[in-house]
């Protein structure tokens, strides 16, 4: 089985551009195939367009194949994702003002127009280049979360100059990464072990094809600590590659605006609570996330976890 799943990456690779080029077309990735809504164990290229059509419609120029060099193919109708930012929320204990501040808190950004203001902090790490203190404690969450360079912080949504955290520091909006740190002000405002509703994580894992349908956790801004699946690897999503897609379980949003920033962990197994990505965005049902190996690379840093007792 491991052998085709490799064929399917392999195939998608090679076609990905040709596919993203069809009409409607957005996002295609690798995972299971469904037939009649169930999902079957067969690897498949699967690709994501905003509006199915029937085949008698579509040019012949413009018709997905239903199998590439004998991988078969599997359509979702879907919105394209969109950031996981800027919206209102219920009183969820994330939204509450923490000293110190655990993972999984509200951040507010007052000046920052593409996102609202609201996002989420995911967890702590330190920077990794030589020309940083490896003391210095940082926070996690996404690029398009901080609108420059020296991003004012608060946590949470405040105008008090009391409730400011720390200055965005840098980020990274790569072919492969929507990530970025602040700095804190102080190092005792953090809970660099901790994340509302979830605990300690106890590390980082690289989810592979053995982990499709496997439930992951999420603590965010907006839906809290929520559950959800892992539906797809190796997506190509417009300007991002190689995402991780979540897919809803038992009629619960995994994610919404203002969880963009989220860390998700594994939920079960010998790998429950290790990191595996880092939540930047969404549509319906489903949640996407940058493989957190690349964020870790990209960003510079590495990330904050409990020392073993």
């Amino acid at each position: 089985m491991e052998n085709l799943y490799q064929k399917a990456i392999t195939e998608k690779n090679k076609y990905v551009d040709q596919l993203l080029l069809l009409d409607d077309v957005h996002t295609v990735a690798v995972g299971h195939k469904q037939t009649d809504d169930i999902m079957t164990k067969i690897p498949a290229i699967v690709i994501f367009t905003t509006k199915k059509k029937r085949m008698e419609d579509i040019p012949e120029n413009q018709r997905i194949p239903k199998t590439i060099n004998g991988v078969p193919t599997d359509i979702v109708e879907l919105p394209k994702f969109k950031n996981s930012q800027s919206e209102e929320a219920i009183d969820i204990p994330n939204r509450r003002k923490y000293r110190p501040i655990p993972g999984g808190a509200e951040i507010y950004m007052p000046s920052s127009p593409f996102t609202g203001g609201y996002c989420t902090l995911g967890m702590f790490a330190h920077s990794t280049r030589p020309s940083d203190s490896a003391q210095t404690i940082y926070l996690l969450s996404c690029a398009h979360c901080f609108y420059r360079p020296d991003q004012v912080i608060f946590q949470p949504e405040s105008n008090d100059p009391i409730d400011r955290i720390a200055y965005a520091t840098r980020f990274v909006n790569s072919t492969h990464v929507d990530g970025g740190i602040a700095e804190l002000l102080d190092n005792d405002l953090a809970a660099p072990c901790e994340i509302i509703g979830i605990g300690s994580p106890l590390g980082t894992y690289d989810v592979s094809v053995a982990n499709l349908g496997e439930l992951v956790v999420k603590s965010g801004r907006t839906t809290g600590t929520t559950v959800g699946a892992i539906a797809y690897l190796n997506a190509d999503a417009d300007d991002k590659k190689d995402q991780i897609i979540i897919i809803d379980q038992n009629n619960v949003t995994f994610s919404d605006h203002g969880d963009s920033g989220s860390v998700v962990l594994m939920d079960q197994g010998p790998q429950r609570h290790k990191v595996i990505g880092l939540l930047w965005g969404g549509a319906l049902q489903y949640t996407i996330l940058s493989p957190i190996r690349d964020v870790l690379n990209e960003l510079e840093i590495s990330l904050i976890f409990a020392k073993p007792t």
